[in-house]
């Protein structure tokens, strides 16, 4: 959505800091009860993992009747069942763990198999050759089970908990996810570290769930809480394949689930820390001054166990943190940005009996920041911050019958954003050539002497001397969810079928509530006296461009909601006992509101389930026939759940006037009390209309691999990927920018689609493009023999004109109504390789265990560049808007590479209790490439006639024969982080 200067990259990106954040986090009560949870037929994704295998006879025949138990330290008690007439038995809804399983039968001997790994979402297959022998005796099967999962077609990478507190890793599980073939970072520095990019997809197309719940951010479908380390027990991260139950996800999944405490009792006191003096020095950034140190601390204790044994567990994490960074602005103005957390879980695991159990999770990470500000050229623009999510949900599930199991669960997520600006904080900021702009004094706005009209592109303040860059007095989102499935395992004319049904609902709502920090009062007079009455909007902020100063106003207060409701069918088909077909189909509707959509039902998306059916077909084939090889395929589309940006910002009372004048002719700068002479006003608001015939986003994947257990312990595996993007959903606009609409772009539009008024022209758009195809080598080596190793080679290509709900060309987070289909001009150039697009990625991580006792851990990559474009400014949208030269084609960023290591030594202390001293080493040879660099070549909006020549680069800019020129353009805007060190100690038992 755009207009002059009216996107909101400009409203929210452009003129602050990270405006476009919006979290909510105040905890509200969560009435929950297991009868509510029944009605509702709740369930979602995955928490548990399973067994299931054969018991035949030494000749290869099926041996029905056998007793098989499973028992592990995360089990509540043992699980047993008898094996059908054709051998085969399966353990459902077990907790990720270590297992050993056995099985017993009159007259033969009893077979255990230990060291049974179960990751989340994970099938191990087991196969039990019974033997003849006294009753009683037990043989302990020497195999290991099975590396490969034969039975799915998912890919991705499993993280347990014996995986990940060996590796050098971020705090939070979010960071994990890089460490999966194919996933990048995609946000350019600009949304922060914890938001992956996954098969090509943009970083706002992921789902986030925690212990089964959905922690995506509601508004603007990124990451929306972060969960410590301390409290995981696993990560699973689905990067295609997914099965009909799965939804939402134009790109992966991150699958969490926490702690549960156990019979024994466990905990962890733990501590790090880190500070400047444990870090090499950072290259400089042209765009902000100078960092002078920082101090971190991270602290927590979690302890689980068992209020009743085998019966009733219990788990509890509390984490705060705290880190405080120092920096001198470019003026050499001191400034300290603080940001206190408190990470806190807990979760009660109930049993009512070997068949029923019942799960309370609950977990948050409220935070405040302190000057989370903007740094420029005069000094800084400072914001108070309140933010964090906080989460409750009850899930059930339990055997109903030897051959029907069931699923549910209902929660809330509830998050937070406010943003109050420091007001004791003037605002003025100069967004210049390569950013560098300059001013003769600090101070308020209307006190700073003129500038040289050719020394900045755009000067920002706000009217009376106020601070910060935005007021967001509420950006609130609350999800309440229900989910549940039915599965079914029987047979039908001699084939064995796994059936499973679900349904789920949600409710999404979301408060957006901002405005500007200073403000006018009207009526005001221009240099001559005109009267254009200004003061109508909560909030306002003066734009001096090179000739011209706009007035802008700007409110929003509008609340939005959405209503989902989906149902899925799913049919594990065994045709042999090597070879399946999974056959799904999911079906979707969701109804999109604000507060306009009432007044006008064309400002809303309502798709119904025939809108949003999306078949999901694979097979999987033991070609080895020994449970330890895997030729599979899949294909499947999935249906994008749009985040509720779009509700508020399209369908509701956002509201904006621009006013246009030109400079006093005393030279002096315009303000409040001199503003010029008023040219014109621009006036938008009143929502943004729906084109009826509008088919829902989509996208289509097909995927063809194999895996294969070359030993014990050891698999490898092949992958082919392709995934295209369908129907895309975005604003569009045919009159230059005066309305808008939303539609799915491409082709000749004739007449305004909502209105069915002729244009006065054919406007042409082209289709929306994303293909992403990749070829993928992994290796795996789990854990044996006190080591692990894990690697991955991907070649891919990700091109195409449209980037996804993330515009990362401008860091534009508005999810279907970003900018760069609002135009037909922004289009121009705009095919070729996406900003997120590496052709190589090479990842490399592991553990060894010394005798010694010493344990050190590693992660390393190797990543080619990414693609630089030249971007030039727009006379609506301003810079960074269009594309000089076709995208992609200026070359790339200089590749890659890092290796990280984790050392740990426990030191015991007494039985049971371990003093581990802790050290993680980041970025050990300190390596430095830029990994985001500067790609506005020109400043010119091109606006005269006949054209100028289009030139920029370094070079060029202010007193050279090319003014508008950049000359920063192609220097690092974010570096690799520096070498670091971070120390930590725990005391466990």
């Amino acid at each position: 959505m755009g207009s002059h200067l009216s996107n909101r990259r400009t409203l929210r990106s452009l003129l602050s800091s990270h405006g476009t954040f919006t979290w909510r986090g105040a905890a509200r009560c969560l009435a929950i009860t297991v009868l509510a949870m029944t009605l509702a037929l709740p369930a979602l994704g995955q928490t548990t993992g399973r067994i299931e295998g054969r018991a035949v006879l030494e000749n290869g025949n099926p041996l029905g009747g056998v007793t098989v138990t499973a028992t592990s330290d995360s089990l509540q008690g043992d699980r047993e069942v008898v094996a059908g007439a054709d051998g085969s038995f399966r353990f459902v809804g077990l907790p990720p763990g270590t297992y050993r399983v056995s099985a017993g039968y009159q007259g033969f001997a009893t077979l255990e198999q230990g060291g049974v790994q179960v990751g989340l979402d994970r099938t191990v297959t087991l196969e039990f050759q019974m033997r003849p022998a006294d009753f009683g005796d037990i043989i302990t099967v020497s195999d290991v089970a099975p590396v490969v999962d034969v039975t799915t077609t998912t890919g991705g990478a499993n993280f347990g908990e014996k995986l990940f507190k060996e590796l050098p890793v971020t705090r939070t599980y979010q960071g994990l996810a890089f460490a999966a073939p194919g996933v990048t970072t995609g946000a350019g520095g600009q949304l922060g570290d914890d938001n992956p990019s996954i098969g090509g997809a943009s970083v706002a197309e992921n789902r986030y769930v925690v212990d089964g719940l959905d922690s995506t951010n509601p508004a603007f479908g990124t990451s929306g809480s972060a969960v410590p380390f301390e409290f995981i027990k696993e990560v699973q991260v689905k990067t295609g394949g997914y099965e009909a139950e799965h939804s939402g996800a134009l790109g992966g999944v991150l699958n969490v689930i926490t702690k549960s405490g156990g019979n024994e009792l466990q905990g962890d006191v733990f501590g790090y820390y880190n500070d400047d003096s444990l870090q090499a020095e950072a290259k400089p950034i042209n765009e902000f001054g100078q960092n002078l140190g920082f101090t971190e601390y991270d602290f927590g204790a979690s302890v689980g166990g068992k209020l009743i044994e085998d019966k009733l567990w219990y788990f509890v994490a509390l984490n705060p943190s705290t880190k405080e960074t120092e920096y001198t602005t470019r003026t050499g103005t001191r400034n300290t940005e603080s940001e206190d957390a408190l990470f806190y879980a807990g979760k009660l695991t109930w049993q009512l009996n070997p068949s029923h159990q019942f799960v309370f999770s609950a977990f948050g990470d409220p935070r405040e920041r302190e000057d989370d500000l903007v740094r420029n050229s005069f000094g800084t623009v400072g914001d108070s911050r309140d933010l964090g999510a906080e989460t409750l949900g009850l899930s059930y599930s339990g055997s109903l019958s030897g051959s029907l199991f069931s699923e549910a669960s209902i929660g809330r997520f509830d998050q937070t954003f406010r943003q109050t600006p420091l007001t004791d904080q003037p605002f003025y900021e100069v967004r210049n050539f390569g950013r560098l702009g300059f001013a003769q004094q600090q101070g308020c706005a209307g006190d700073l002497s003129p500038i040289d009209a050719n020394n900045f592109s755009t000067f920002v303040f706000n009217p009376g001397c106020v601070g910060g860059t935005f007021h967001q007095e509420s950006g609130d989102s609350l999800r309440d969810e229900a989910r549940g499935s039915l599965t079914w395992f029987g047979e039908t004319l001699g084939v064995d079928h796994e059936i499973k049904v679900g349904a789920s609902a949600r409710r999404v709502e979301y408060t957006d509530h901002a405005h500007y920090p200073g403000a006018v009062d009207g009526p005001a007079a221009d240099s001559t006296g005109f009267v254009y009455d200004p003061g109508g909007l909560a909030g306002q902020r003066w734009l001096l461009f090179n000739t011209t100063a706009i007035l802008f106003e700007y409110d929003q207060d509008s609340e939005g909601e959405t209503d989902e409701q989906s149902f899925y069918f799913q049919d594990r088909v065994r045709l042999s006992d090597y070879f399946s077909l999974n056959l799904g189909v999911r079906s979707d509707a969701f109804n999109s509101k604000g507060d306009l959509s009432d007044v006008n039902q064309s400002q809303e998306l309502d798709f119904s389930h025939g809108d949003m059916i999306a078949p999901r077909v694979g097979f999987t084939w033991d070609v080895a026939k020994n449970g330890r090889s895997k030729l599979y395929g899949h294909y499947g589309q999935f249906y994008e759940s749009v985040p509720l940006d779009i509700n508020t910002r399209a369908f509701g009372n956002e509201q904006f006037n621009l006013y246009y004048f030109a400079y006093p002719t005393d030279g002096s700068l315009p303000n409040a009390q001199n503003p010029g002479t008023w040219t014109y006003t621009y006036q938008l608001g009143g929502g943004t209309r729906v084109d009826p015939g509008i088919e829902p986003m989509y996208t289509v994947e097909a995927l063809v691999g194999f895996e294969y257990e070359l030993m014990p312990n050891v698999a490898v595996g092949v992958k082919a990927t392709q995934r295209e993007i369908e129907n895309v959903v975005e604003d569009i606009s045919v009159d230059g920018g005066q309305t808008y609409f939303i539609t799915n772009p491409g082709g000749v539009v004739t007449a305004n689609p909502v209105t069915g008024v002729p244009l006065p022209a054919a406007v042409t758009f082209p289709e929306p493009v994303r293909d992403y195809e990749a070829y993928e080598l992994t290796v795996n080596r789990r854990f044996a023999d006190n080591w692990q190793l894990f690697g991955s080679y991907v070649h891919s290509k990700n091109e195409g004109n449209y980037g996804g709900l993330f515009r990362q060309d401008n860091g534009q987070l508005d999810p279907n109504i970003t900018s760069v289909y609002d135009l037909p001009e922004l289009l121009n150039g705009a095919f070729g390789p996406l900003p997120n697009d590496r052709e190589h990625q090479v990842k490399l991580y592991g553990s060894y265990l010394w005798p010694f006792k010493l344990i050190t851990g590693f992660y390393g990559q190797w990543l080619s560049g990414t693609p630089i474009s030249q971007l030039g400014a727009h006379p609506v949208y301003g810079n960074s808007e269009r594309f000089v030269t076709p995208r992609g084609s200026f070359g790339t960023t200089p590749d890659v590479w890092n290796l990280d290591l984790h050392v740990e030594y426990p030191i015991t202390l007494s039985s049971g209790l371990d003093l581990k001293l802790v050290g993680d080493v980041f970025n050990v040879t300190d390596q430095q490439e830029a990994t985001q660099v500067d790609e506005d070549w020109t400043f010119a909006p091109l606006t005269q006639t006949p054209t100028p020549p289009d030139c920029g680069g370094p070079g060029t800019g202010p007193n050279t024969s090319c003014p508008n020129g950049n000359p920063q353009f192609g220097q690092a805007t974010q570096f690799q982080a520096p070498r670091t060190l971070r120390l930590g100690v725990k005391l466990s038992w």
